[in-house]
């Protein structure tokens, strides 16, 4: 069994986010426990009062010992431990590079710009809106049909294909899948369009969540992103790789590749009206609106701050159930 000190100096040495999470439930399975329900943070030292004062504190205050060893005693071997330490790194830093990070080919990264310039003049073709919407099944014959799109090349569909079908595990992101077939379409009758954030939101489950929410935080609560198709999520991760340097591992620790992503099936992002663009940042966090979702229970977030999928903490992401 695992006393309540081991459990707070485990989560002091590896942190929060999706790997300590992870590792909390390998802790959790070899002791016999649950450690999920981690709260609180290790007593600390504070400053001031009298010498005499201090040195009692710092008798009470738990002794860290050092990382691996402490992770070795719940029976852990050495190389199990130095992953768990080299994958709690990641998450806290998620964009910065590990030494196992996984990158695409030399010809794949070569094909990355224009297979993004192509998808980007598609969405200049049908608008930024119902591009959020496109399937491949359209858009690829649509692409083939238009002066100044043309048909994509060999390379291009490969490199759409790989990111599309390649099991996301090989590279370090956890997440489930949700879309199947590349050429998986949405259906517009199932959906409503939000014409002030130009997004779209299921209308059974997303667009009744999202007013609620709008209803109790007020309209300080804005819809920064909704339903996406399979296009949209390709282009928007190939910017992220691009700007990775075609590192896949780092690219899907911000960004679920495509056909992982769950804005296909009704999730959807919020933000403050006050943060503008600062909306996918940290600043969201400490947003006036991010403390008043944090009050509604009916309100859950897709990546929490210890989520097992190998994404960073998003807390504007809300999970629609269903």
């Amino acid at each position: 069994m695992v006393d309540l000190t081991k459990r707070h100096i485990l989560k002091v040495l590896l942190g929060g986010g999706a790997v300590a999470a992870g590792l909390y439930g390998l802790v959790a399975l070899q002791q016999r426990t649950r450690l999920g329900q981690l709260g609180g943070s290790a007593p600390r030292v504070q400053d001031g009062g009298n010498a005499k004062d201090g040195l009692n504190r710092s008798a009470q205050a738990p002794l860290f010992p050092d990382q691996a060893e402490f992770l070795r005693s719940f029976g852990f071997s050495q190389q199990q431990v130095d992953r768990m330490l080299l994958n709690a790194r990641k998450m806290q830093s998620p964009d910065r590079v590990s030494a196992d990070d996984v990158y695409l080919s030399p010809d794949q990264r070569a094909v990355m710009p224009a297979t993004l310039a192509r998808l980007n003049r598609v969405q200049r073709h049908f608008g930024h809106g119902y591009f959020n919407i496109l399937g491949f099944n359209q858009l690829l014959k649509s692409a083939a049909a238009t002066t100044g799109i043309e048909r994509f090349t060999v390379e291009e569909m490969g490199l759409l294909q790989w990111l599309f079908y390649q099991d996301a595990a090989s590279y370090g992101f956890m997440g489930e899948r949700v879309v199947k077939d590349l050429l998986a379409d949405l259906r517009p009758s199932l959906l409503h369009y939000e014409a002030q954030s130009g997004q779209y939101l299921y209308k059974r489950r997303a667009k009744p969540l999202f007013d609620r929410m709008r209803a109790d935080i007020g309209t300080d609560l804005i819809l920064t992103s909704g339903v996406r198709g399979v296009p949209k999520q390709s282009a928007l991760f190939l910017t992220k790789l691009i700007a990775c340097d075609g590192n896949v591992s780092m690219a899907s620790r911000s960004l679920a590749p495509p056909g992982y992503s769950f804005h296909f099936s009704g999730d959807f992002d919020v933000g403050s009206r006050q943060l503008a663009g600062e909306n996918f940042s940290r600043a969201f966090a400490r947003s006036e609106v991010y403390r008043k979702m944090q009050r509604l229970p009916y309100v859950t977030l897709r990546y929490p701050d210890q989520n097992q999928a190998g994404v960073r903490f998003e807390p504007w992401h809300v999970k629609v159930p269903g």
